[in-house]
């Protein structure tokens, strides 16, 4: 029982070391990753080799060290940027439905820990999430304030200009 178990777990873990990651951008600018390359535009990620000396560690009751001098790097906040590209500030929009299309564009990648929340007229609308795209449903006709902030265990750590659209919708009148 044991020796085919065995030989099981080896086969296994030739083909998990193994697997490639590929890589491509839809025409919502959303980036996707998959184990296959199914996708006509889809690019295989090559990933470093890290070794034990390169890896970081954790004391215990401190933060992450590493052999680069931390004071030397830019924080992430400083080379993060976002800004909303659609739809444009003081945009008319005309949606019976009342949907807003949104779509923004990081100057960099976000961390793990890292997520976006969008704001309609300064409240947070839907979850944080990490994809720079938003389909706004069912939204009242008339003036609106759309924002993006970079949110980091809670905290903003960056933000978008904020800009103004207006929803037309038709009425029915009677």
């Amino acid at each position: 029982m044991k020796l085919p178990l065995i030989a099981i777990l080896l086969v296994l873990s030739s083909v998990l070391s193994a697997s490639d990651v590929y890589t491509w951008t839809d025409q919502h600018g959303v980036v996707h990753f998959s184990d296959t390359a199914g996708h006509p535009q889809a690019e295989r990620i090559v990933l470093p080799n890290i070794t034990p000396s390169q890896a970081q560690t954790v004391p215990l009751g401190g933060t992450a060290t590493s052999s680069v001098d931390s004071q030397s790097l830019p924080t992430q906040s400083e080379l993060l940027k976002v800004q909303i590209i659609s739809p444009l500030h003081d945009a008319t929009l005309r949606s019976n439905p009342g949907f807003i299309e949104v779509i923004a564009q990081l100057s960099g990648q976000l961390a793990v820990e890292q997520s976006l929340q969008l704001l309609l007229d300064e409240r947070p609308y839907g979850a944080p999430k990490v994809t720079p795209h938003w389909s706004l449903k069912y939204i009242d006709r008339g003036t609106h304030t759309i924002s993006i902030q970079v949110m980091q265990n809670g905290t903003v750590i960056a933000s978008s200009e904020t800009i103004t659209v207006h929803l037309h919708r038709a009425s029915v009148q009677q």
